[in-house]
């Protein structure tokens, strides 16, 4: 039926609502949305091409009034509903631009679901060619992760993060807050009712996370002696390279330009509903300048830097420096956290202390990490004496599951993986991936070898969990070699309590102390195929 003839009761319209399209539609006299789905070249069946019938409720269907005498029947409208734009999971775009989704479309270069009816895009009707692909939604995810260079279309209820969903321009359903806060371009309808056709912003929550942050040597000496201050540390835009020469130690290092775009560093990481990082050093308020060795301390104004410029919401302390300051620094390091309203955990007060979960409630899901250190250097904590905890066994279990009373979703954070410098999986990491997923780990956000290294998305009891093995330097001065100066920011999505999505964004460290966000189909595309050539994407 016409949008103009649609009579129902006027309602609101709302960015990224159903109702909003329909009015969109109205405005724009569109008579209907029609897509050739049916009849598109599949060894799936598909039905012949359909006109949908909808109208709306009668206006008394919302009141309490009593409807007039035999009042004429009405018909169910069609569920309509956004739909995404999905990707193999190491397809290094994170977008796709309207006009060009619309070309792809045109094209017949984007498999549909067979279910769909209906599809719009921007407020305008899309009539797509005959030489458009569809197969069953159920069986869409399978295709996209199994095929590199497939394009499809997917019903959000069926994402699942073995597959990437594309943002369409700035719009994402399952991105950061202020992106799921646009008006999102792309609907479809299917004639009846189905579950996967379910989506709603509120249930999606983002997690952020950072690599090795221990901001002395030559970051606090680009902040503080260089005079460009802290701020100007997390105030990176993106870069770009002219080529490589090798470092003063043998190794091939970039050669950057800046694009003169500063701020967009700091906008994607603080842009998160809970945010994670390694804080691997002691702040400590007699803190010194290091230009070299391997004994650091860092001076506390970061704290209050990583909590406002950087939204920081928990750190772990389990690392093989954070005892550097001895227990004191320990001490000064939690009371500088706590001032700056950063949780924290794998070190502390006590092993009890540095076991206990860090939790963030996130309008009703609870997060809760924990962490510890398998890298010899930083004295243990015991009952009585500050420290770290060790990754053992015992402190594990104990730790994840006191974590899982108290949490809906728990993240490790182990320091791991020596010997350093290299992507690779050990042996040793293999076992304790499993060992913490036994214990009832939904994720691990490991650290500890200053490269960005292996991920990996498993079928669990409760859903998929994911896992990377290091994020790589992410405030650290380790200009030596390409490997030590690029990273990845770990960006994972959930649905409730479900994880839908997790993805990847490349960065460099300029002038070893300020990370730049790299174009991920260009210069990112190294550290970006570094990860995935040694991941285990199920």
């Amino acid at each position: 039926m016409p949008f103009e003839r649609m009579n129902g009761p006027k309602r609101p319209a709302r960015p990224g609502s159903l109702w909003a399209l329909r009015r969109v539609l109205a405005s724009a006299a569109v008579a209907a949305l029609a897509v050739l789905v049916g009849g598109c070249g599949s060894s799936t069946p598909t039905s012949s091409p359909r006109s949908t019938v909808a109208m709306t409720p009668t206006p008394w269907a919302t009141t309490t009034a009593t409807p007039p005498p035999n009042p004429s029947p009405t018909v169910e409208l069609p569920t309509v509903f956004p739909i995404a734009v999905v990707v193999r999971f190491d397809d290094n775009r994170l977008s796709i631009a309207p006009d060009a989704l619309r070309a792809a479309l045109m094209a017949g270069k984007v498999t549909l679901p067979c279910e769909l009816t209906d599809l719009g895009l921007a407020g305008a009707e899309l009539t797509l060619p005959s030489t458009t692909s569809c197969m069953p939604a159920a069986q869409i995810s399978a295709k996209v992760h199994d095929a590199a260079g497939v394009m499809a279309l997917l019903p959000p209820g069926l994402v699942t993060p073995s597959i990437k969903v594309l943002a369409i321009g700035d719009a994402d359903l399952f991105g950061a807050p202020s992106h799921r806060a646009l008006r999102y371009p792309l609907y479809a309808t299917v004639a009846s009712h189905a579950e996967w056709t379910a989506y709603n912003g509120v249930a999606v929550r983002t997690l952020i996370s950072t690599g090795d942050t221990c901001p002395d040597r030559g970051v606090s000496y680009m902040a503080v002696y260089k005079k460009m201050g802290w701020s100007w540390v997390l105030d990176g835009g993106t870069v770009h390279y002219r080529g490589t020469k090798m470092s003063d130690w043998g190794w091939p290092v970039p050669i950057l330009a800046r694009n003169d775009d500063s701020g967009k560093l700091g906008a994607l990481i603080s842009d998160n509903d809970v945010s994670a990082n390694d804080f691997e050093c002691p702040m400590i308020s007699s803190w010194v300048q290091h230009n070299d060795g391997t004994v650091f301390n860092i001076d506390p104004s970061v704290a209050k830097l990583l909590a406002t410029a950087g939204g920081l919401k928990v750190v772990t302390l389990g690392s093989n420096h954070i005892t550097d300051a001895r227990q004191s620094g320990v001490l000064q390091t939690i009371d500088y956290l706590d001032a700056a309203g950063i949780k924290h955990t794998g070190a502390g007060k006590t092993l009890a202390d540095a076991l206990a979960p860090a939790v963030v409630d996130v309008r009703g899901v609870k997060f809760a990490f924990v962490g510890w250190d398998d890298i010899q250097g930083s004295a243990a904590a015991t009952d009585t004496r500050p420290g770290v905890a060790p990754l053992t066994d015992d402190n594990v279990c104990n730790s994840i599951k006191a974590a899982r009373k108290v949490a809906d979703i728990v993240i490790a954070m182990p320091q791991w993986g020596w010997p350093e410098y290299h992507a690779t999986m050990t042996e040793t990491q293999a076992t304790q991936r499993a060992f913490f997923y036994q214990c009832g780990a939904d994720g691990i956000l490991g650290s500890g070898t200053h490269w960005a290294s292996w991920a990996s998305i498993l079928p669990g009891p409760n859903g998929p969990r994911f896992a990377i093995g290091s994020h790589g330097n992410f405030l650290f001065d380790q200009s030596l070699s390409r490997q030590t100066m690029e990273g990845v920011i770990v960006e994972a999505t959930f649905y409730g309590k479900r994880l839908v999505q997790f993805r990847l964004h490349p960065y460099v460290v300029v002038q070893g102390a300020q990370p730049n966000l790299l174009d991920p189909t260009t210069d990112g595309a190294y550290v970006l195929q570094q990860v995935w050539s040694v991941s285990d994407v199920r």
